[in-house]
């Protein structure tokens, strides 16, 4: 990729921050997220770093004050391609795609169309979901399928290339070719406990569209798009060629993939098949936020917001998006990742802050983390940049201590349970080299280093959010740890077997 193929797009203020294109790629200054006290820091520009991932276009859209602020587009539809991505051009967006749902299903609820609480299957027509032990008395409802509390499984759904078979809607929920994966069916019981389910997101779409008589891309075009004048989105499957302007797919090694087309289908629409802008996408995240405030003549009645902005227990999901923090910090968030797209968004809802970030990339979850702590930095928020710790050193024998194998705690209450909406490991491996410590999921292949704050506390070189904090017993031995990810928390207590450190987990990163 060449300086020339950039473009740069502007949009909502009389005023942006940033003048030119230059002002886009050098002002923001992508770091690595932990800075230690009197070293070196490494700086890298963004046309660096979508080089370095692989990345051929993204697309930005910030907010201020629950209004868009700036936009930023950068590189090209396709590599080998002149054609430049702008703030008219499509990406898709994963898992972003569930939320655009929820904001369908509550604008249906604010209508008296939909009820929260009501049993699905009083409302689902072509298809039931099977009925067991644990549902008796306990149904499975859309408050708790929004909150992936409904305790149904299928956690995603793979993507299908160019000339494939897609299944209808039916086929992916009994798991019948061609769907791939399935059945989607209640595995826990509703409300026990939280597990991410796009089979669960997929329920939902069943239940819109059998209550209308109209498909999911009909029903967000009625409830989502046209209230928020989102004119360059869409949840059509497979997307047709002709709607233009679309960024294509690319592996690690920014390659195109899917090809002649381009870019795969997503038949399950309500979980990750939608496509759309940056400044789109930001439309609807100043929307909820306008909700959330009580704004009048907003997209939702402030009620219904607030309660989408509230954890659904024992979930770190609200109705739709994931929330954390407190105060200034209170944020609403979801990351996208279809298999060569990663997205994400998030929302302050105190100062309205926000963005929106899509790559057309399989490494653009790691090149977005950067440009988030990049822009998070430069809008000055309170949380979500560089973070600063002191230079510790810590002795070879003080690392030894900490080295051994840490077996989870049963989950004993909301904080613990909501580190694991997500399949999880049951133990982890802690090891040293080189005067570095590192931690592994037990049987990885793969590890992070820790960067120690003081000699208990070690923040995650690549993700400043996430610590790992070693915890003594009564006779000063190091006992157990405790990862901490924002407000939620999991602890693991140390195992009585030393480190291999040839086993996996501690060789390195591949």
């Amino acid at each position: 990729m060449h300086r020339h193929l950039f473009a740069l797009l502007f949009l909502f203020t009389a005023t942006p921050v940033l003048a030119d294109e230059a002002d886009c790629v050098s002002t923001l200054d992508l770091q690595p997220a932990v800075q230690v006290d009197g070293q070196g820091v490494e700086h890298w520009s963004v046309q660096e770093r979508m080089q370095h991932y692989g990345v051929t276009g993204v697309s930005v859209a910030v907010l201020r004050d629950g209004k868009p602020a700036w936009t930023c587009s950068l590189g090209v539809l396709q590599e080998g391609n002149s054609d430049q991505v702008d703030s008219e051009t499509v990406f898709s967006v994963g898992s972003l795609s569930k939320v655009g749902a929820a904001a369908v299903i509550l604008r249906m609820a604010d209508a008296g169309i939909l009820d929260l609480d009501t049993d699905v299957n009083l409302y689902l027509k072509r298809w039931q979901l099977p009925n067991n032990e644990l549902t008796q008395g306990n149904p499975v409802t859309l408050r708790r399928l929004l909150s992936h509390t409904a305790g149904t499984n299928v956690r995603g759904f793979p993507d299908f290339l160019p000339g494939k078979n897609l299944p209808t809607i039916v086929e992916m929920l009994e798991g019948t070719p061609p769907a791939v994966v399935g059945p989607v069916r209640v595995i826990n019981a509703p409300g026990s406990r939280a597990n991410y389910s796009g089979g669960g997101v997929t329920i939902e779409q069943l239940v819109v569209e059998d209550v209308l008589g109209i498909d999911f891309e009909a029903a967000a075009r009625r409830f989502l798009f046209a209230p928020l004048g989102m004119t360059r989105s869409t949840y059509a499957q497979p997307l047709d060629p002709s709607f233009g302007n679309i960024a294509k797919a690319h592996d690690a090694r920014g390659q195109g993939v899917a090809l002649p087309r381009g870019y795969q289908a997503m038949p399950e629409t309500a979980a990750s098949g939608l496509w759309t802008t940056s400044s789109d996408y930001g439309r609807m995240v100043a929307a909820l936020i306008a909700s959330y405030r009580g704004v009048a003549g907003a997209f939702l009645s402030q009620p219904l917001a607030q309660m989408m902005m509230t954890e659904v227990a024992p979930s770190p999901v609200g109705l739709g998006p994931f929330l954390a923090g407190r105060g200034e910090t209170r944020r609403f968030f979801h990351t996208g990742a279809n298999d060569n797209y990663k997205a994400w968004m998030e929302g302050f809802l105190a100062s309205g802050n926000g963005l929106v970030i899509l790559t057309n990339g399989t490494k653009g979850s790691s090149f977005y983390r950067e440009l988030r702590r990049a822009i998070a930095t430069f809008e000055k928020w309170p949380i979500g940049g560089v973070i600063e710790v002191p230079d510790v050193h810590l002795s070879e024998d003080r690392l030894a201590k900490l080295e051994g194998v840490y077996s989870l705690v049963m989950p004993h209450g909301v904080v613990d349970e909501r580190m694991r909406i997500f399949p999880g490991p049951s133990a982890w491996q802690i090891g040293s080299e080189n005067g570095t410590l590192y931690i592994a999921e037990e049987g990885s292949s793969s590890r992070d280093a820790l960067i120690p704050a003081d000699i208990n506390n070690f923040v995650y070189e690549t993700n400043a959010q996430e610590w790992v904090e070693f915890v003594t017993d009564g006779h000063g031995q190091v006992s157990r740890l405790i990862l901490r990810n924002d407000l939620s928390a999991l602890e693991a207590v140390r195992m009585d077997r030393a480190v291999d450190k040839q086993t996996p987990g501690t060789e390195g990163r591949p």
